[in-house]
């Protein structure tokens, strides 16, 4: 029963750990704010995580074993181009809206990030490994995912525009969308008026967005 008790302790401060530093970040939130919120003593929360640093250590953890358990669960496997990525950055983004911990990791990556347990670095290769898979297709079957984009540029240093993305590029983009979703998501960017955007719209504009970056750009004549 006692250890019962303390699991159900670790738990809940986790929570109100993750809540906090989601909304307050590492630098707006106490050990007290996070004893407050969770209904537990001081004494209680030293006893599992003796300083705000292993508390935010703590919430990472747990966004990256959430995250890799979500991720694994993708198999990106539908046969579609670049549909194995555009699920991986569904299942981030909604990861993003529905867990604090993943949320919360977040966030202390952008404040933190030199610290361990870079949220970003923990599906990292997964986004690699899905992008190597699609090019290895793309490359036969002319999708936009083709790996044999040339190393030239024009003299502003830009790829001629009758190329298509390379693998570092659509990795930078994915990467980005992840993060423009969670601005989005915050209200930091908006569409239209002051709220944040809705959950469906951003989900939209994610997809819609990937789905122009694989598809490279249109054959000359073409409407675009």
């Amino acid at each position: 029963m006692r250890q019962e008790r303390a699991q159900q302790t670790h738990r809940t401060l986790l929570r109100a750990a993750a809540t906090e530093f989601d909304r307050h970040g590492y630098a707006g939130t106490s050990l007290a704010r996070v004893s407050q919120s969770a209904g537990v003593t001081m004494g209680a929360l030293t006893f599992h995580f003796p300083s705000k640093a292993a508390l935010a250590d703590a919430v990472r953890a747990q966004a990256t074993a959430l995250t890799r358990a979500a991720v694994a669960r993708t198999s990106g496997a539908d046969g579609q181009p670049g549909a194995g990525v555009a699920e991986l950055l569904d299942t981030l983004t909604r990861l993003l809206e529905e867990e604090p911990s993943v949320r919360a990791a977040a966030r202390l990556t952008w404040e933190q990030p030199e610290s361990a347990g870079n949220w970003h670095a923990g599906w990292s290769p997964d986004l690699r490994d899905r992008l190597a898979r699609e090019r290895a297709v793309g490359a036969g079957t002319g999708t936009g995912l083709d790996d044999t984009v040339p190393d030239s540029t024009g003299p502003d240093g830009a790829r001629p525009d009758s190329t298509g993305p390379d693998g570092a590029d659509l990795e930078v983009l994915a990467h980005c969308l992840v993060v423009g979703a969670e601005a989005l998501r915050r209200g930091v960017v908006t569409l239209d008026g002051d709220d944040p955007a809705e959950r469906a719209e951003v989900h939209q504009r994610l997809g819609r967005l990937w789905r122009r970056a694989v598809a490279g750009p249109p054959a000359p004549g073409a409407p675009r």
